[in-house]
């Protein structure tokens, strides 16, 4: 269904004024090479690797042009690039990224699941960057912050789904992940980025999105790219779903996803999936055997948000083709790490939250309020473990999402979730509930932050609130 962005009050913070205001005319760029002849044809974004604790990088805010399925696109990107830079760090890392708007909005950005301070010049997402001016972020990864996959994206309200869809979002690597598990030392490593993208009005994304709308699904880019395994060789594969709104349903032809991450967590025991929900927001890391010598298919299954949502079809993503001699299977940790069971520890909260939305479907509150950044919603204690019911008052899925930090989920529409970890997006079915354990106990996240619904079109349409954390 369409649905038009609200103007609200931005509050802007201001960066330095570049000399001169930087160009906004698009930047015509060629189509990326073709991959040589053969079996594979997924390719992977560059990457920017941290170096003595430290990684520098610098990212421009363009428009470009350029080709993306077999059409002609303007988008606006990171350096030109839909697929943007991997950033890799390691925990106790500093990020100094040095972001240069030259488009003709504000933006910011946001660094999606990481355990960071909300404060400048590190996440904060209340920070408007303007056309032409630059901003020089500095984010401190805890020493003893979780390895996995992470993403960046355009975070600026009200314009975070047309950022987003246009190509301004990209992965983010704490390394360590396989770390204490010397048996998958060696493995081979995939980074799978799920992307969609409507092109109208000739090669534009529109600025009013329709979510119902057919959409062109992407993995790192590429429409059905290839991919090769050997047959019992065991791969790691990072999934992210880091588009504005879709949700995927994931499933591998004649394979199992065996779970060792969620967003950015390493689960309490390793689980064979056949088949793996990524709503907006959210990543897997799995551990993937070769099948047999043959062809399989990477689809997302059908999926059908409400009855005011969208409807999503069956899409083939990619294509995996299990060739070459055979491998001696090997064998797949029998225990991980211990996880914490917060169930274990004392409640000092409990609070409900509640997602509804006008009955044009054009209007999100939480709690029955539109998002205002000078508001305080809520306010908690460094070290409060909390318990959250999120209620769903309304006909159609929303994905509840907390910055700063990870939570566990309790309990789906009334009945128990076995515990096997942490997560930061959850899907809430219409007329639903979800219940949660959120630990504030994190010391770099005492500041201001949100909450949200991470379907972009209802963050910017209203679905956020504040929540102020105190020393």
């Amino acid at each position: 269904m369409l649905r038009r962005p609200l103007r609200v009050p931005r509050r802007l913070a201001g960066a330095p004024a570049l000399a001169a205001l930087l160009a906004l005319a698009p930047v015509q760029r060629e189509a990326p090479p073709r991959p040589a002849a053969g079996t594979e044809t997924l390719v992977e974004p560059p990457v920017l690797t941290s170096r003595n604790g430290v990684l520098r990088a610098e990212l421009r805010v363009e428009l470009v042009r350029t080709q993306l399925g077999g059409r002609p696109v303007t988008l606006r990107t990171y350096d030109g690039r839909y697929l943007p830079p991997t950033l890799r760090l390691r925990p106790g890392d500093t990020l100094r990224l040095r972001l240069l708007n030259a488009i003709e909005q504000s933006t910011n950005v946001h660094y999606h699941g990481l355990n960071v301070s909300p404060r400048r010049n590190s996440d904060d997402v209340f920070l408007h960057i303007r056309p032409g001016e630059a901003f020089e972020y500095e984010v401190v990864i805890p020493r003893d912050h979780p390895p996995g996959l992470f993403w960046y994206h355009s975070h600026a309200h009200t314009l975070s789904e047309y950022q987003v869809m246009s190509g301004m979002s990209g992965a983010l690597i704490v390394e360590g992940l396989l770390d204490p598990l010397p048996e998958l030392r060696g493995v081979r490593e995939r980074v799978l980025l799920l992307k969609d993208i409507q092109v109208a009005h000739g090669d534009t994304v529109p600025r009013d999105i329709d979510s119902n709308a057919g959409t062109t699904r992407t993995v790192n880019g590429l429409v059905a790219p290839t991919i090769a395994i050997q047959p019992g060789e065991t791969q790691l594969w990072r999934i992210g779903n880091i588009g504005a709104d879709i949700f995927y349903r994931l499933r591998l032809d004649g394979h199992s996803f065996h779970l060792l991450a969620r967003d950015g967590n390493r689960q309490s025991a390793l689980v064979a999936h056949e088949a793996l929900m990524l709503p907006p927001g959210a990543r897997v890391e799995v551990l993937v055997r070769g099948g047999p010598t043959g062809v399989y298919q990477l689809r997302t299954l059908g999926y059908d948000t409400g009855q005011m949502g969208d409807q999503y079809p069956e899409v083939a993503l990619a294509t995996l083709v299990s060739q070459g001699s055979a491998r001696t299977p090997i064998a797949l940790p029998a225990t991980l790490p211990p996880v914490v069971d917060l169930r274990t520890r004392p409640v000092t909260r409990r609070r409900e939250i509640v997602f509804t939305e006008s009955a044009d479907g054009k209007t999100f509150f939480i709690d029955g309020k539109p998002f205002d950044p000078d508001r305080v919603d809520m306010e908690t204690t460094l070290g409060a473990l909390e318990e959250w019911t999120v209620r769903n008052d309304s006909e159609e899925d929303h994905v509840f999402h907390i910055h700063q930090l990870d939570y566990q989920v309790v309990e789906n529409d009334g009945q128990p979730v076995p515990f096997t970890g942490y997560q930061d997006v959850k899907s809430v079915s219409p007329r639903g509930r979800i219940k949660l354990l959120i630990p504030f106990t994190n010391p770099v996240i005492p500041g201001t932050f949100v909450y949200h619904c991470h379907i972009l079109s209802h963050e910017d349409n209203g679905m956020m609130a504040t929540i102020v954390v105190r020393p």
